[in-house]
């Protein structure tokens, strides 16, 4: 006989705690067999966490991607995509052009059989693109002073005796080092390409100049000064769009006497095609007092944002309304696998109703969307809560499908919001594709140096990150910027600096190029 078998379970008799009425046994049953049915639906849910947690670390990135995209596959009926060309795109026209001639000598001209010149019938041309390495050189910058010797300089006021040319100091940083390219550079390089400093003082000892991280780090610094005004500028004009695009993502900052770094917070806002800016914000707490009330002090209209409770207080306001994002109800409804496939195909639909609108950049595209998505979309949103009311009583609150349930059902009308009007999204995914500039440039740079260094970052993520927003090179709005920002001197106009804000510095490059390529 087996160990088992000679195991003999206590009867109900053996044991004096158990009552002997069948009613009290019926109520311990009953207890115990809720108490079972709890256990269940907690191993359930940790064997889902666990599950979506050894997918996400054991299998590969490509992996993961094609895991992706195969169950958009499953629920979405994707239109087919139409073919990419083929071959190689046309280089720019407005890049300047280095041609080298290969050329036969004068006695290779000549024929081999009656000695006569050969003339040329045709000639063929290859373009590559290319480039040369970081060309540093020294900027002599050389004022010149003029004096009137007719007048005598005691007789006249000096304003009028003498003149000098050119701005009374060197800019963009007064009294520094740095021309306004290599600055450029810099802050390209830190904040578009993820670069820290001490790989920046690397590349530039390369080309035999010296400059230390302790002076690159200054620079950073003095450059955030000079465009803190123009950062501000574009906040107040996010601030009075009608549409914004918001969300935030961590990043730990040093703090002096404290040995563990604490976290502190980026925040992005992103304005509509009136007022085309990523204005970003750094802040050491995470509460809706520090972050998302006076970041949007002031606002009216439409945020696109996540289901944060930091934005509660900001959606409860008059005149603001929440847009809530279909991406994170869909990845919610990604965990519960099986059970959430059609609500998964439903948002497909949604999602696949959105590819074919144009993009709201005209009035006759915003009344377009509006339409389409009152006739197309609003049908599918309906049959879509009528599934989740009839789920939402039988699946569990805790079940990864009751959450996404109650996540959607509980900001219902957030999130059929995006039907009102054509200049609306769908989804948040422009905030997020924005934060990720800061995600990728943190597996760099680890942290930011200080509370003021994360605000001065801001200010830099703002400029480079609404140029990126609007397609223009950054080095170059930079290199251009930058002076002119140092002429204003220390409290500049709202006028003066709206002829330098990136959407106006793009106009006029794009006239340039325009009139340049027409005359050639």
């Amino acid at each position: 006989m087996d160990a088992t078998s000679s195991t003999t379970l206590p009867t109900p008799e053996a044991d004096e705690s158990l009552p002997n009425d069948v009613a009290s046994c019926h109520q311990i049953i009953r207890t115990l067999r809720s108490r079972v049915v709890e256990l269940e639906a907690k191993v359930e849910r940790l064997e889902a966490k666990l599950d979506a947690l050894l997918k996400r670390s054991l299998s590969s990135r490509s992996e993961r991607s094609k895991q992706a995209r195969q169950a958009q596959r499953d629920v979405e009926d994707k239109p087919k995509k139409k073919p990419r060309p083929h071959g190689r795109s046309p280089l720019p026209a407005d890049l300047p052009r280095r041609e080298v001639i290969h050329d036969l000598t004068d006695e290779q001209k000549k024929c081999p059989c009656c000695g006569h010149e050969r003339v040329c019938i045709s000639t063929h041309s290859v373009e590559q693109l290319d480039c040369d390495p970081i060309p540093f050189f020294v900027r002599k910058t050389t004022r010149k002073t003029y004096v009137c010797q007719s007048c005598q300089p005691h007789e006249v006021p000096a304003k009028q005796w003498s003149v000098t040319s050119g701005p009374a100091t060197v800019g963009p940083i007064a009294k520094g080092l740095c021309g306004p390219g290599l600055l450029a550079f810099v802050l390209t390089s830190k904040f578009a390409d993820h670069l820290p400093l001490s790989r920046q003082e690397g590349i530039i000892a390369r080309s035999g100049v010296k400059v230390s991280e302790n002076t690159l780090g200054d620079w950073v610094r003095q450059a955030a000064k000079l465009l803190k005004p123009l950062r501000d500028l574009m906040h107040r004009r996010v601030v009075k769009a009608s549409v914004v695009w918001t969300d935030d993502t961590r990043s730990r900052y040093a703090e002096v006497g404290r040995d563990t770094m604490p976290k502190g917070y980026f925040w992005v806002a992103i304005g509509d095609t009136t007022a085309p800016f990523t204005v970003f914000d750094f802040t050491t707490g995470h509460s809706a007092k520090e972050g998302p009330e006076p970041f949007f002090e002031g606002f009216k209209g439409y945020v696109h944002a996540d289901g944060l409770k930091q934005y509660a207080t900001l959606f409860a306001k008059d005149g603001v309304w929440h847009v809530a994002c279909w991406a994170h109800a869909r990845r919610k409804f990604l965990d519960a696998v099986e059970s959430a496939k059609p609500a998964l195909k439903l948002i497909g639909q949604l999602y696949g109703i959105e590819r074919g609108l144009p993009p709201p950049d005209t009035p006759e595209h915003i009344a377009q969307r509006k339409a389409t998505r009152l006739a197309q979309s609003v049908p599918i949103l309906a049959s879509l809560k009528s599934w989740l009311e009839a789920e939402s009583k039988n699946a569990l609150p805790k079940s990864p499908l009751g959450v996404a349930i109650a996540y959607v059902l509980n900001r219902w009308e957030a999130f059929v919001r995006y039907t009102e009007d054509g200049r609306l999204s769908a989804d948040n995914n422009l905030a997020e594709r924005t934060l990720r500039a800061i995600a990728l440039g943190r597996q760099n740079w680890k942290f930011v140096g200080s509370a003021s260094s994360g605000s001065n970052a801001a200010i830099h993520f703002t400029v480079v990150g609404s140029c990126r927003h609007l397609g223009i090179d950054p080095f170059a709005y930079l290199r251009e910027t930058l002076p002119k920002l140092h002429e204003l001197g220390a409290n500049p106009k709202d006028d003066q600096l709206t002829e330098l804000l990136p959407d106006a510095w793009a106009r006029r490059h794009q006239a340039a190029v325009t009139a340049t390529v027409s005359v050639a």
